[in-house]
C-alpha cells in the first residue's frame, strides 16, 4: 500500500459527519497564471462549500461533531479556531 493510500484508509476510517458539499472544485486562473509568467495557477474553491466562509473549519467541524455525537451530546459551542481568518 503506498504512503498516501495509507493515508486515505486512515482518514476514511475517522468518524465523520458530512457538512459540506465536498470535493469543491479546482478552478484555473488564466490571468493570473500569464501575470506570473510561466506558473500555471489553480484556485481551490472551499467558498463553494455550501456553507458561508467554509472551507477548513468546515472540514474540521465534520470530524468534531462525529466525536460529539459519539459522547452523546446535543449541543455544541465552537469559536475561535486556531486557522481561522
Amino acid at each position: 500500500m503506498s504512503r498516501s493510500s495509507d493515508l486515505q484508509a486512515r482518514l476514511d476510517a475517522l468518524p465523520r459527519v458530512s457538512l459540506a458539499h465536498l470535493p469543491t472544485p479546482l478552478e484555473r486562473a488564466p490571468r493570473l497564471s500569464q501575470a506570473l509568467g510561466r506558473a500555471e495557477v489553480w484556485i481551490k474553491r472551499d467558498d463553494m462549500t455550501g456553507l458561508c466562509f467554509g472551507g477548513n473549519k468546515t472540514r474540521q467541524l465534520e470530524f468534531v461533531f462525529a466525536e460529539m455525537l459519539r459522547q452523546g451530546c446535543d449541543m455544541l459551542v465552537a469559536g475561535a479556531y486556531s486557522q481561522s481568518n
